[in-house]
């Protein structure tokens, strides 16, 4: 299928890349002098918080988005609730920049606000999928979907932990954010289930959510661990790509495609 895409998804779509770059040139700064100028990092989640009020109240066309998602719900007698996703994606683009500018001041507060993100992520996806594992059992593909992910994330969010972020008792205060971020991204992989919709809207939000793990895991590891990954200027952007894949994802629906 061929990508149509109209000037109202070009908008936010020119603003998230310039975020992109942004964040490029912060990290070039960064490797060149050795600290960050940080309202550059901050002004790379700033286009992209602007970009995605574009989306939610210029570029989607609610009702279409509306009709598209319930079109391609493979539980029929379950209703979606596709407005449920576009605000509280939008709500944890805000509260992913109040984390980013928190988190430079006080680790435990923009890790805190950060949690707060990972909710509002969860619970935007119980938007577009099916989250109950009653509902989820009854269709094979979403089962099959299901199960891969509850098994992946199950097993690999306790063996990255203990591999890479373990370092006695002072590191168990980030495990209430290791289980929401592990939950956020199971939860996005169930998308993968929902074949009907394009590949790139599936894939965008799960790109996304892993890459918001594997900068986590980065911080994580520079907190708290006991060997240096030494890869730390992927940080940044890891999390500035994965939220401009996250949030540009849905201007990816099956109307935008010919």
């Amino acid at each position: 299928m061929q990508i149509k895409l109209s000037r109202k998804n070009i908008i936010p779509i020119i603003l998230g890349f310039s975020g992109f770059i942004m964040i490029l040139i912060s990290e070039i700064i960064n490797q060149v002098q050795g600290s960050k100028i940080l309202i550059i990092t901050w002004l790379a989640s700033i286009l992209i918080t602007i970009s995605t009020f574009i989306i939610r109240f210029y570029s989607i066309d609610v009702n279409n988005f509306r009709e598209v998602i319930q079109k391609t719900n493979p539980i029929p007698d379950r209703q979606l609730k596709p407005l449920r996703f576009l605000n509280w994606m939008l709500i944890a683009m805000i509260v992913g920049l109040i984390a980013t500018i928190a988190i430079a001041f006080d680790f435990i507060i923009g890790m805190l606000i950060y949690l707060l993100m990972q909710i509002s992520l969860m619970i935007a996806f119980s938007g577009i999928v099916h989250i109950s594992p009653s509902v989820q059992l009854k269709d094979p593909k979403l089962r099959k979907v299901f199960l891969i992910s509850i098994i992946f994330w199950i097993i690999f969010i306790p063996v990255v932990f203990f591999v890479f972020v373990w370092n006695g008792a002072e590191s168990l205060i980030v495990v209430p954010y290791v289980i929401a971020i592990g939950l956020m991204a199971c939860i996005s992989w169930f998308g993968i289930g929902y074949n009907k919709r394009t590949k790139i809207f599936r894939y965008f939000i799960v790109a996304a959510s892993s890459l918001f793990v594997f900068s986590d895991l980065l911080i994580g590891n520079a907190r708290f661990g006991m060997f240096s990954l030494e890869i730390y200027f992927l940080i940044d952007i890891t999390y500035v790509l994965n939220i401009f894949l996250m949030c540009h994802a849905q201007i990816f629906t099956i109307s935008q495609m010919k």
